[in-house]
C-alpha cells in the first residue's frame, strides 16, 4: 500500500454550494439587485440560494417555459481565466449527457457577456444532510442508498466520475428522491485531461477515498467509497471519521479500521465494509453490484405472506385524500390466486349526484408484473369509464410491493398518457392516489398523484 501523499482538498464548509442552502425564502429586494446585476435575457432571477469558491446559484424563472430553475453562474473573475472557463464548461457537457431520475437535470448552459452560467433543475426539498441531521429510518436510508447507487451507475456507463459525493451535493425533490448534483469537479475518464487538478478543489476529505486523498488517478469505485461513507452517516448520524485538520482527516480514510455499527445495525456492516475498503479492488465492481447488495437487505426478515392473502393495510388516509365510503373495518377480500388484482367500485350520493370511486387491489412481484396488471387495469377501465363517465371521479391503487421498484411505479402512474388512453381520459378530470406498502411495513407511503385532473403542486 502506498503511504505517501499528494493531498489536494477543499476542507472548508463555506466553499461548499447547494441548491437549497438558503433555508428561506429569497427577500424580494435581494432578487431584484441579483437580476440587475447578473441580467441574464431570458431569466427572471428570483433570489440567490447559494455561493460557492467557482460560481454562485439562483432561483430564477426560466421565461420560455415559465418553470422555476436553478441558475449557477460562474464568477466573472474565475470566468476571465481559461482553465477555470474550461472546468465550468466541462461540467455542464458532462452532466447534459445524463440523464437518469437521480442525476440533476440541465436545461441549458451559455455564456452572456462577462457571465458562464448554468440552468438546471430546482429542487427546493433541502439536501441529504438536512434529512440526515433530522434522522433517518432504516428502510429510508436504504431506499436512499439504492437511489443514488442507481444514479452512480448511470454516470459511470458514461465514462463520469462524481469525485466528490457527499449528502450536500444530494439533492431532495418534491417527491423526496435523492438527485445527486454539483458535477463540478467531476472527471471524465473517456477523456485524458488534468483539468480537475486545477487548483486546491478536488473532494471532501469527510467522505474522500483513500486513493483519492493520495493523489491517485480514481474511477468510479471512488464514487461507491463515498457512497459506504454517506450510508454510514444515514444509519447512525454521524461519519465514520473525523478530525479537526483535513489532512489527518483524510489519513484516517486511509489507514484507520473502518468502524463498527451499534449492534441493531450490525445486519449492515458487510455492506459498509466492502463499500468502505481501503483498496479500490476489494470494494464492487460497479454501483449494479452495489444494488444488488442494497437489494439482499431490503428483503424482510420475517417469513412471508401466501400470495392469496392481501389485505388493506390499517391506518386513516391523510389530508387531501377523498375518503372512501366504506367502514374502516372492512378488509379486501381474498385475491384469487389467478387474478393479478381485484377491483371495488364503491358508489356514493344520489341519482343526480352519483359519484363513483374504484379501488385497484393488487400486489406485484416485480416491477414487470406491475407493468402487466397496469396493462389490464387501463383496458377494464375504458369499460368503467364508458359504462360511468364523469361519475367516475376517483381511482385509487392499493399495490403490495417490495421497496425496490416502488419509485418506478409511481414514475409508470404519473406519467402523461394520451387522451385517448383509458388512464390518460381519466386523468383529465378524476383524481387518482397511489398507497404504496410492502409485507413488513403494512402502513407503507400514499401518495395524491392527480386532484380532479390536475397535479398537486
Amino acid at each position: 500500500m502506498t503511504t505517501g501523499f499528494s493531498l489536494t482538498i477543499k476542507d472548508s464548509p463555506k466553499r461548499t454550494m447547494t441548491q437549497s442552502q438558503s433555508p428561506n425564502q429569497p427577500n424580494p429586494s435581494d432578487a431584484n439587485k441579483a437580476a440587475n446585476q447578473k441580467g441574464l435575457k431570458g431569466y427572471a432571477i428570483k433570489g440567490k440560494l447559494g455561493k460557492g469558491g467557482m460560481a454562485s446559484v439562483y432561483l430564477a424563472i426560466q421565461e420560455s417555459f415559465g418553470r422555476e430553475v436553478a441558475i449557477k453562474v460562474m464568477s466573472p473573475t474565475l470566468a476571465a481565466k481559461k482553465d477555470f472557463a474550461v472546468r465550468f464548461a466541462l461540467e455542464a457537457k458532462l452532466v447534459s449527457q445524463l440523464s437518469h431520475p437521480n442525476i440533476v437535470t440541465v436545461y441549458d448552459v451559455g455564456q452572456q457577456g462577462k457571465y458562464a452560467y448554468l440552468a438546471m433543475e430546482y429542487h427546493p426539498g433541502g439536501h441529504l444532510g438536512q434529512l440526515i441531521r433530522a434522522g433517518l429510518s432504516t428502510k429510508e436510508t436504504l431506499s436512499f442508498a439504492a437511489q443514488i447507487a442507481d444514479g452512480l451507475g448511470a454516470a459511470h456507463e458514461a465514462g463520469i466520475v462524481h469525485r466528490d459525493l457527499k449528502p450536500d451535493n444530494i439533492l431532495i425533490s418534491k417527491r423526496g428522491t435523492p438527485v445527486i448534483s454539483d458535477f463540478g469537479i467531476a472527471r471524465d475518464n473517456n477523456v485524458d485531461t488534468n483539468l480537475t487538478q486545477i487548483g486546491s478543489t478536488v473532494g471532501t476529505p469527510k467522505y474522500m477515498s483513500p486513493e483519492q486523498a493520495r493523489g491517485q488517478r480514481v474511477d468510479g469505485r471512488s464514487d461507491l467509497y463515498g457512497l459506504g461513507v454517506i450510508l454510514f452517516e444515514m444509519l447512525t448520524g454521524e461519519p465514520p471519521f473525523q478530525a479537526d485538520d483535513p489532512v489527518a482527516l483524510a489519513i484516517k480514510h486511509c489507514k484507520d479500521p473502518i468502524p463498527r455499527l451499534p449492534k441493531p445495525l450490525m445486519r449492515f456492516q458487510p455492506l459498509i465494509d466492502t463499500l468502505m475498503n481501503k483498496e479500490a479492488a476489494h470494494r464492487p465492481a460497479n454501483a449494479a453490484e452495489v444494488l444488488k447488495l442494497i437489494q439482499e437487505l431490503q428483503k424482510p426478515e420475517v417469513k412471508t405472506q401466501p400470495a392469496s392473502e392481501l389485505v388493506r393495510p390499517k391506518g386513516a388516509r391523510p389530508d387531501g385524500y377523498k375518503t372512501l365510503n366504506v367502514k374502516p373495518s372492512q378488509s379486501q377480500p381474498e385475491l384469487p390466486k389467478q387474478k393479478l388484482f381485484e377491483i371495488e367500485d364503491v358508489v356514493s350520493g344520489g341519482f343526480l349526484t352519483k359519484k363513483v370511486t374504484r379501488e385497484v387491489i393488487c400486489r406485484a412481484k416485480d416491477y414487470k408484473q406491475f407493468e402487466q396488471i397496469f396493462v389490464e387495469v387501463s383496458r377494464e377501465l375504458g369499460d368503467w369509464l364508458d359504462g360511468f363517465g364523469k361519475k367516475a371521479t376517483q381511482l385509487d391503487f392499493v399495490i403490495e410491493a417490495h421497496p425496490w421498484i416502488h419509485r418506478r411505479i409511481l414514475d409508470k402512474l404519473n406519467s402523461p398518457y394520451s387522451p385517448e388512453h383509458p388512464y390518460g381520459r381519466f386523468a383529465q378530470f378524476g383524481t387518482i392516489t397511489v398507497h404504496l406498502f410492502d409485507e413488513v411495513d403494512r402502513e407503507g407511503e400514499r401518495y395524491l398523484l392527480r386532484e380532479k385532473g390536475k397535479i398537486p403542486q
